[in-house]
C-alpha cells in the first residue's frame, strides 16, 4: 500500500492541521481536534457508503484512517482530548 492510500497520509495531514492550532488555547484546540475527528469519521463513512458493500460496517483499515487524522493533530498540538463517541464506537 502506498503512502497516499493508507493511514500515513491521513496522519500527516492531521499533523499539519495540528501545527496550525499552536496559537489556540488548549480548550479551543481541543474542540477543533474533536471536530476534525467527527469530520474524518464522516468522510470515511461516506467512502464506505460509496463502496461495493455499503451496508457493511467500516473495516479496521477505514477506522484506522479515520482516527489517524486526529492522532496526527493531537501529536502536533501536544494535547490529547478524548476521541468523541459518537462517531467512534465504544
Amino acid at each position: 500500500m502506498g503512502f497516499f492510500t493508507d493511514f500515513r497520509s491521513h496522519y500527516t495531514a492531521g499533523y499539519l492541521y495540528g501545527l496550525t492550532l499552536h496559537l489556540d488555547w488548549d480548550g479551543v484546540a481541543s474542540k477543533k481536534i474533536q471536530a476534525l475527528d467527527v469530520w474524518a469519521w464522516n468522510r470515511e463513512w461516506e467512502q464506505n457508503l460509496k463502496g461495493q458493500n455499503p451496508n457493511d460496517p467500516m473495516s479496521d483499515h477505514q477506522v484506522k484512517e479515520a482516527r489517524s487524522w486526529g492522532e496526527g493533530a493531537r501529536k502536533a498540538r501536544g494535547i490529547n482530548p478524548a476521541f468523541p463517541s459518537p462517531p467512534y464506537p465504544a
